[in-house]
């Protein structure tokens, strides 16, 4: 767990339109389009001891999503990334933080469409980062196929838009059932991705997951994972997947920006093949540490 400063030091810092302001101050208006309809989108990225993970990326991510909600007026790159700078100092001061940023469709006007009079409000949180459970990454997850179905034609299946609501209800049903998260299928019975993961499946030395068309966000540690295995040689493929796909594949695990590579040792109550965490899903852990290692100079 990375340390986390005392009560006794100052009070957190956020980003709120061009301004840094003490958390308690950044409020969005009760008006917010945001706030009414959920209009918006975020990102997640992860700083190791204070460099955040391929920024760019994740950045482009925002942008195109915010090209397919028709939001504009984001702040630069460099404004972003200062902004970043600065508040991992007063907030973190050391080890790893959680970064998010959150863009809201700003001020409603009365128009109940995608045209807005005005520009977003974007604010930006950098707080100390709370690791997994260690026992995620020893003994792996229990995941179950929540009944929700992603639409693999909807153009909002690649945006993080700020409605959550269908993966807070699948990880529900699986607190409901005991486990520890939740699979989508597609609306065509096809393998999609976790409630805030990609998924892989491991089969014959293989590494194999669902493909964009599936109706799944493009992942950035997905597209990391992806890298990987083709500069070490390992074969992969994206591709259409079924639950009998899911069930006999000799190893699952789930990519993610904070929680990185997590195995998964149980599906539906059935154990994985190859127990948990497999020799490939271990394999890929240590060469992503590797390259984020390389990447930020660590």
């Amino acid at each position: 767990m990375s340390s986390i400063r005392s009560e006794e030091t100052t009070a957190v810092k956020v980003y709120l339109d061009g301004r840094k302001v003490e958390e308690e101050e950044a409020l969005i208006p009760v008006m917010d389009r945001g706030v009414l309809f959920g209009d918006g989108l975020f990102e997640t990225i992860r700083a190791y001891r204070g460099r955040p993970f391929r920024l760019d990326r994740h950045l482009a991510r925002l942008r195109e999503g915010c090209r397919i909600l028709r939001l504009s007026g984001l702040p630069r790159n460099e404004e972003v990334r200062r902004a970043i700078d600065e508040l991992y100092r007063e907030n973190v001061g050391n080890g790893d933080a959680y970064v998010r940023i959150t863009v809201t469709g700003g001020d409603f006007d009365g128009t109940r469409n995608l045209m807005r009079s005005g520009p977003p409000h974007v604010c930006i949180t950098v707080k100390p980062l709370e690791e997994y459970p260690r026992r995620f990454y020893e003994k792996g997850v229990r995941v179950i196929v929540t009944s929700i179905r992603r639409n693999a034609h909807s153009p909002l299946v690649r945006v993080k838009t700020n409605n959550y609501l269908e993966p807070l209800f699948a990880k529900q049903e699986a607190a409901d059932k005991g486990c520890d998260d939740a699979l989508f299928l597609n609306t065509e019975g096809f393998l999609a991705e976790g409630s805030t993961s990609n998924v892989f499946l491991v089969r014959q030395g293989r590494v194999c997951t669902p493909s964009l068309e599936c109706g799944i966000l493009p992942g950035i540690t997905r597209e990391t994972l992806m890298e990987i295995c083709a500069r070490e040689g390992i074969p992969n493929e994206e591709g259409r997947y079924t639950l009998d796909d899911l069930f006999s594949a000799d190893e699952v695990f789930l990519t993610m920006t904070t929680g990185e590579i997590i195995p998964v040792a149980e599906v539906e109550g059935r154990p994985v093949k190859r127990g948990c965490p497999g020799p490939v899903t271990s394999l890929l852990s240590r060469s992503y540490r590797r390259l984020i290692e390389e990447e930020l100079s660590l």
